[in-house]
């Protein structure tokens, strides 16, 4: 809550910055912070769409007695930018825009039609998107969808990435007895559930590293090395 004006006042930035673009912008409400939608369609329908996804959100700039210069005022050092978000995920959100205003200064218009998703939660898991995408699968389908945010291997060297990995998270509940046992008189005879879930989390992975879930691995399909 300490920074949600700014927060408020970012999206407002993006939203003004991308109408003189020539996007047709909405602001898409959430119990967080807002998540911006912007499309550009004057390629007309025979082009594909391409869609971008980015984030306007950081991590916390704590510990703040750390930093060099100040977290929020872009600082030029030996031809690298310092500030809270110019790796994740504000620098490839600025850029993207930066691509898209030359391309259309230099031509007048995009080769085809362009959708941007940015969001302002993904730091924190990304909830409120997460809500709206039932009710906004319409209007963010497109051919292709790229996820800019990443990093470069080297700076003057165009990379990318086909594939990240993805997340799933779940409670685990153990339960080993009705009322509390006391350690004096059942230590070490009752199975203790915290034994159960360090068996149960060992079993997951064999010692190579490789999932042990039966079926995992069902869909997979592995890339040649060559």
């Amino acid at each position: 809550q300490e920074y949600r004006q700014a927060m408020l006042d970012c999206a407002q930035w993006l939203v003004d910055y991308l109408k003189k673009l020539g996007f047709e912008v909405e602001t898409w409400p959430t119990d967080g912070h807002p998540v911006i939608f912007a499309s550009y369609s004057k390629a007309g329908p025979d082009k594909p769409t391409f869609l971008i996804y980015n984030h306007y959100d950081v991590q916390p700039v704590d510990p703040i007695n750390e930093w060099h210069s100040p977290p929020f005022e872009p600082t030029l050092r030996k031809g690298e930018v310092y500030a809270r978000g110019a790796q994740d995920n504000k620098g490839q959100c600025f850029y993207v825009l930066q691509a898209l205003k030359l391309l259309i200064d230099q031509t007048g218009s995009l080769p085809i039609n362009i959708k941007l998703c940015i969001e302002g939660e993904e730091e924190i898991g990304s909830a409120g998107l997460s809500r709206l995408l039932p009710q906004k699968k319409e209007k963010l389908k497109a051919d292709y969808l790229a996820i800019v945010d990443l990093g470069l291997r080297k700076a003057k060297v165009p990379a990318l990435t086909l594939g990240i990995r993805g997340i799933i998270t779940l409670d685990v509940e153990v339960q080993g007895s009705k009322t509390d046992l006391h350690s004096g008189s059942h230590g070490g005879i009752a199975f203790n559930p915290i034994h159960a879930l360090v068996k149960l989390l060992a079993s997951l992975r064999n010692d190579q590293g490789q999932v042990a879930v039966p079926g995992f691995y069902k869909d997979v399909i592995e890339m040649p090395l060559e």
